[in-house]
């Protein structure tokens, strides 16, 4: 099989995947509205969303076309009819707040997702203290609109756990989202591949290595992670062409880095070769590919094969645990650990069934339906 391992042959296979869905999914605006007094804070606020570690390559990055969140005071609120997401910034203390209480009834009936955000960075105003309750369907959250480390921490989890259907787009557009919506994208990926992994079981051999690794297998994961890196560049902004995402990231995909080091790492694990190490390895070389494209967007650096290796070493031995873990609750059949899939999910793009417990696509990458 000469070639196999040539990331650019899997990248070629791009070609024949349907990438419209996800393109689609990345490419929907996702409009934010966000209301409050003038030195509410909203303003920071605003800034916030729209800043990144570094700006993508110029010839790539669609920011000149990224909406502007709008801002609005509490007095004109029209523009809140067009949004998906309202985020009401509270700056000073008031009696009762009996005004934006009433505003809040109203979005959250007409299903707007609402954020009451209490700004502790703005003058304490009367004196009162605020009062988290009572603000009927809204999500409150208290902090400092400037406080980077808050936003990223607290308000960017708590909007993605409310619009898990919007997080490629949000990311592609709001800069905030871009790095935990990656991580979370490299973490489902790398938990999807082990898990496939688990429930195929390995039988074939890698040539010149004696490896026991199906080629069929080694196809299907290395899609995914071409998929989850695909994913990736639309989350930091680059074009929808996946030829871009190819020449941006370089050698951190181009090289087949990443099963070169899965099988070499695996030939230490021959002697105790069980199910354990082959999860493990996919787990790895998905969780390091993943990582080496977002460090290269953080930086703004191609990744060294040091690198690649350490954030490899760093994701196996968390495999292993994993590989154990899934091991232990799947059920045993003719001898061979099976993966668990009580509800099977059917991707509507594919068609593919896939275990449960998995939120992309195995097959296509697309974003399995989110169970409300």
């Amino acid at each position: 099989m000469p070639g196999i391992f040539d990331m650019r042959k899997i990248w070629q296979n791009m070609r024949e995947i349907d990438l419209r869905p996800i393109r689609e999914e990345a490419e929907q605006i996702t409009k934010i509205v966000i209301v409050g007094d003038e030195n509410s804070g909203k303003h920071a606020l605003v800034k916030a969303l729209r800043e990144e570690p570094r700006r993508v390559l110029p010839a790539t990055d669609p920011s000149r076309s990224m909406p502007e969140p709008i801002h609005t005071q509490l007095d004109n609120i029209a523009a809140v009819e067009e949004a998906d997401l309202v985020l009401l910034v509270i700056g000073e203390l008031k009696e009762g707040y009996f005004r934006e209480r009433e505003l809040v009834q109203r979005w959250t009936g007409a299903g707007k997702k609402v954020f009451v955000f209490n700004n502790t960075s703005t003058s304490p105003g009367t004196g009162k203290h605020f009062d988290a309750s009572g603000w009927i369907d809204a999500q409150v959250i208290s902090g400092s609109t400037s406080d980077r480390d808050l936003l990223e921490s607290v308000f960017v989890p708590a909007v993605l756990r409310q619009m898990p259907e919007r997080a490629l787009s949000l990311a592609r557009h709001y800069p905030i989202f871009r790095v935990r919506v990656a991580r979370d994208l490299i973490a489902d990926t790398s938990m999807a591949n082990a898990s496939y992994a688990l429930s195929t079981g390995i039988a074939e051999i890698i040539p010149l290595l004696d490896v026991p690794f199906n080629v069929a297998d080694v196809i299907i994961l290395t899609k995914a992670q071409a998929l989850m890196a695909y994913r990736l560049g639309l989350a930091f902004g680059l074009s929808t062409r996946w030829q871009d995402h190819l020449t941006a990231f370089g050698s951190t995909v181009g090289s087949g880095f990443i099963w070169r080091q899965v099988a070499r790492g695996l030939v230490g694990l021959i002697p105790v070769w069980g199910i354990i190490p082959k999860v493990a390895v996919s787990y790895a070389g998905t969780y390091a590919l993943g990582h080496g494209i977002l460090q290269w967007y953080l930086t703004g650096r191609q990744v060294t094969p040091e690198m690649m290796r350490g954030f490899y070493r760093e994701a196996l031995n968390q495999g292993k645990t994993i590989a154990r873990t899934l091991r232990e609750r799947s059920p045993r059949t003719r001898g061979a650990a099976r993966l668990r899939a009580s509800s099977p999910v059917a991707c509507p793009n594919c068609g593919r069934t896939n275990p449960s417990n998995f939120s992309f696509c195995g097959n296509c990458g697309i974003q399995l339906k989110v169970k409300s």
